[in-house]
């Protein structure tokens, strides 16, 4: 049973892995033997269909130990789905090989029967899934937005259970804001209304993404970690998004004045081929790592909870913590029409959201004149986080630049204001988690990105090969 109260038909994943495991494996026969595989007995000694049946009971074992385990494919996402078909087929053709070499008869069997059957079982298997799954939510109706009504213990009990009602809504996620939650809390009890409640710690309403398991406690770090990682003279901050923007929020006034980056492969290649922008780099309070590659490199160095903090995303969380108008911003870059467009995406998107205003500077070099002018404007608004969208590395070098004489703290977001004014479409959640978002972003614009990519990503590897440093 999952959260939506649905017990999803387990049996019917089963059976389709073993049927999409037989036809893999038949199809990887005929083509191993092609030229005799409609001739049985020129290949057929007992070997493979007592290998095929040895497979179809460690699949069953598989699924049960393993598949039925985890959340239901129902409720994956494409590639969650895709890692869990991998997972368990090398876990099925590891076991396979056990049962061959065990029974003396490895070396008869062919390796290319073993990975074929590997490879086809994953994309037949990943294919079959996302149809029936694709199918039963349809079907059951399943594939509408699971919809929550937050509400705080100050409102009516009342007038809570009508919006449930009226809004067609899964459940309730109660804030508790007073002491009075208790009598909402029965009520809804009453009404057999499936309800949460949120949890507050530091004044700050806890989000997912930044809870840990400490000692068996649901616990929330106090602020990001003084460790750093170093690479290629870089010293980069280890967080998690959510993590960030707490200390951010916590530390604001201490902040003021100071800037942070999120330094993805292509700023880590620009710093390590230039010394006086690297330093820039590390002038900041914190450098995020902004992209896949250096976040793994975090976590292979053994940095427990080491994600990658991408500055759109950041921005985000940032957004949707402070809707409540508690800290205030101003935005410096990109154009108008982009500034116009993300003013009203994300008044639209985070009602209560304190923006004290927003600037776009000509695209030359400013005078000394107009650059003081532009700080004062920004000192004026009083904001307590200046975002700065004038890309890398001008961004980097603006801030440090004005270090001490920004009356907030500076972020440099680069093509964030693009991504959240909706100029500049992101790439899916399920392209972000397998770290392809640059993939996506060079077919987005090719001709500006593709030497960028491809020329920085080569670098970025053999610098790595040879030396971090």
């Amino acid at each position: 049973m999952n959260r939506r109260g649905i017990r999803y038909p387990a049996k019917r994943i089963l059976v389709l892995d073993e049927l999409t495991l037989i036809v893999a494996f038949f199809v990887t026969l005929a083509i191993r033997y092609r030229d005799t595989f409609r001739y049985w007995t020129t290949f057929y000694d007992g070997l493979y269909i007592n290998f095929l049946i040895v497979l179809c009971l460690v699949q069953a074992l598989v699924f049960l130990g393993f598949d039925k385990r985890k959340k239901s494919i129902f409720e994956m996402d494409p590639v969650e789905n895709l890692m869990s078909v991998v997972k368990s087929k090398v876990i099925l053709i590891v076991l396979g090989l056990l049962y061959l070499y065990a029974t003396q008869r490895g070396e008869q069997s062919s390796r290319f029967v073993v990975a074929g059957v590997l490879v086809l079982s994953i994309i037949f298997g990943f294919v079959a899934r996302m149809i029936c799954r694709k199918s039963y939510l349809k079907n059951h109706d399943l594939s509408a937005e699971y919809k929550t009504l937050e509400v705080t213990s100050d409102e009516d009990a009342a007038e809570v259970i009508a919006k449930y009602h009226q809004g067609s809504y899964n459940d309730v996620l109660v804030h508790v804001i007073s002491e009075g939650y208790d009598n909402l809390l029965r009520k809804l009890d009453r009404e057999g209304i499936r309800t949460f409640i949120g949890t507050t710690a530091l004044d700050y309403q806890v989000r997912s993404g930044i809870i840990s398991d400490i000692n068996g406690y649901a616990s929330i770090p106090a602020s990001v970690r003084s460790e750093r990682f170093n690479l290629f003279g870089i010293n980069y901050a280890v967080s998690r998004t959510e993590e960030a923007v707490l200390h951010v929020m916590r530390h604001i006034k201490e902040l003021s004045g100071e800037y942070i980056c999120f330094s993805n492969v292509h700023t880590s290649v620009m710093a390590r081929e230039d010394v006086s922008y690297r330093d820039v780099l590390n002038g900041a309070t914190f450098v995020f790592p902004d992209g896949t590659p250096i976040a793994t490199l975090e976590q292979k160095k053994g940095y427990v909870g080491a994600e990658r903090v991408a500055g759109p995303d950041f921005m985000e969380h940032m957004f949707r913590d402070t809707q409540d108008g508690r800290l205030s911003h101003f935005f410096y870059g990109a154009s108008q029409e982009t500034l116009d467009a993300l003013k009203e995406n994300l008044l639209k998107k985070y009602p209560g959201i304190d923006i004290r205003g927003m600037y776009s500077p000509p695209f030359r070099a400013l005078s000394e004149e107009e650059d003081r002018a532009d700080v004062n404007l920004i000192n004026g608004s009083g904001a307590d986080i200046i975002w700065i969208g004038l890309g890398a590395p001008k961004q980097e070098k603006w801030m440090n630049a004005h270090k001490g004489e920004i009356s907030g703290v500076m972020m440099g977001v680069g093509a964030g204001f693009d991504f959240h004014a909706g100029t500049i479409k992101r790439a899916p959640k399920w392209i972000q988690k397998i770290g392809l978002e640059w993939l996506f972003r060079l077919f987005q614009d090719p001709g500006r990105l593709f030497k960028r990519y491809f020329v920085t990503n080569g670098k970025f590897i053999w610098y790595l090969l040879t030396n971090r440093k």
